[in-house]
């Protein structure tokens, strides 16, 4: 069995690990931590719809002597200071914030305003964007993964296979999150009262997912172009649905399908729909699946003629779900176990 911790378990993420992690089959529950809710019960806080007599316990590395792996399902900030004991311990890491996920520490430091801890450890970790080409061995040998953000799972996933077909061009990413990709916190600008319904566009050029985005997309040789993401905020409870507007050097609709078909013909999580397939959030809800739908507009004069769907839940495939999928990759698992 994986003897498995989780720091910052009573948030949004860590009940959802809690839940994919419970059912399953080679893992065993080990550490779950919060320090808000130390020494309470963990069903007292979380609404779990499984039998779980654990509590929480405070995040120190004395509690988390013994598992194989744990996850930091916290704010910016922590893993950091952290991951130095645990993987001396010979303690793998998966990282759900952002201390691990952009490669150039002054860039990081300048979008997250804060001096990182652990720079040493930065180029060890591996980017845990499994269908990305090359990243599954990667992520097999690695002591630390950084789990992608959400929004850049949904944004790269939709890019990644067409990227040796687009000219230099600014690409448009208008990306809808539900209200839980805030998080579980008191402030009122990203909260909406139950049932209400609301549509906010927000952090315009200054959202943390566009450096990560663009660093990403940086490492592909074929890459030339800048990105413009507007991220925007739903009253949906769950999801992200990103529409990513480029030009590409394709001009048939059967070409591009083939490209993406190709791409991802060895990823179990990545569908892509048919031409008159328009996915939706609920199709999603409650999976690790991306769903992609390709729309080719052959009447455009140098503007946008290809339109990629890109549809993930933003707490799973965006978060908890994948952070499990690396995890299968890094102990030798099916990548499928305990997903679905």
């Amino acid at each position: 069995m994986i003897l498995v911790g989780i720091v910052g378990a009573s948030g949004y993420t860590g009940e959802e690990l809690i839940k994919i992690l419970h059912q399953h089959p080679n893992v065993e529950l080990k550490a779950l931590t919060s320090s808000t809710y130390t020494d309470k019960k963990v069903r007292e806080v979380l609404n779990l719809d499984f039998p779980y007599d654990g509590v929480f316990s405070s995040p120190d590395i004395d509690n988390l002597e013994g598992c194989d792996v744990v996850f930091f399902a916290t704010p910016n900030g922590v893993a950091m200071g952290m991951t130095e004991e645990l993987v001396s311990r010979k303690i793998r890491v998966i990282d759900i914030s952002a201390d691990y996920r952009i490669k150039d520490i002054d860039l990081w430091e300048k979008w997250y305003g804060q001096k990182h801890l652990s720079p040493e450890f930065v180029d060890q970790s591996v980017y845990g964007l499994p269908e990305m080409h090359g990243q599954r061995d990667r992520i097999a040998s690695s002591m630390i993964v950084g789990n992608p953000g959400c929004y850049p799972t949904a944004a790269l996933l939709g890019l990644l296979p067409i990227m040796n077909y687009l000219p230099k061009q600014n690409i448009l990413i208008d990306a809808k999150s539900g209200i839980s990709g805030a998080g579980r916190n008191l402030d009122s600008k990203k909260l909406f009262s139950a049932g209400q319904d609301n549509f906010q566009a927000y952090a315009v050029k200054t959202h943390r997912h566009y450096p990560e985005i663009l660093s990403i997309l940086q490492t592909v040789d074929a890459f030339d172009s800048d990105v413009l993401f507007v991220p925007h905020l739903s009253s949906m409870v769950r999801g992200i649905f990103s529409s990513i507007y480029v030009r590409t050097s394709l001009n048939e609709q059967k070409e591009i399908s083939d490209v993406y078909q190709e791409y991802y013909a060895d990823s179990p999580f990545v569908e892509i729909c048919n031409n008159d397939h328009f996915p939706r959030v609920s199709d999603v809800n409650n999976t690790n699946k991306c769903l992609i739908s390709l729309k080719y507009i052959d009447n455009t004069k140098d503007g946008v003629n290809l339109v990629i769907f890109s549809v993930i839940d933003n707490l799973v495939k965006g978060a908890s779900g994948q952070a499990v999928q690396n995890m299968n990759i890094m102990f030798n698992l099916d990548e499928k176990t305990g997903l679905i």
